[in-house]
């Protein structure tokens, strides 16, 4: 994901978001206006591009890594995908994950 900014006035336009598929090389140009922000461009990804190709697996982009997280969380919330960070000490929460990695380690 890359901004292409101060562009001439195309009516209320003048940036161009550009998201490129990494894996078919597909590129997809979207129109948008200096006043973008982190929603608004989840917004317009959802729209134009998530339709299209699901979750991304990696997103790259100009804007640094606090825009990045707070786009990623806008988009799970927009998707009603709940994000829960688990304690690494609190064992009530993350007991399927510890039955499973000790059957796993009773194979290997």
């Amino acid at each position: 994901m890359n901004f292409v900014v101060k562009l001439p006035e195309l009516s209320e336009y003048n940036v161009v978001m550009t998201v490129v598929d990494s894996v078919s090389k597909r590129a997809h140009f979207i129109l948008t206006h200096t006043t973008f922000t982190a929603e608004s461009i989840m917004r317009l990804f959802l729209h134009h591009v998530w339709k299209l190709y699901s979750l991304p697996n990696c997103i790259i982009s100009d804007r640094g890594p606090q825009f990045v997280i707070f786009f990623t969380r806008k988009l799970y919330c927009l998707l009603r995908v709940e994000i829960t960070s688990l304690i690494a000490w609190y064992l009530q929460l993350n007991r399927q994950t510890e039955q499973v990695n000790q059957k796993l380690n009773q194979y290997l």
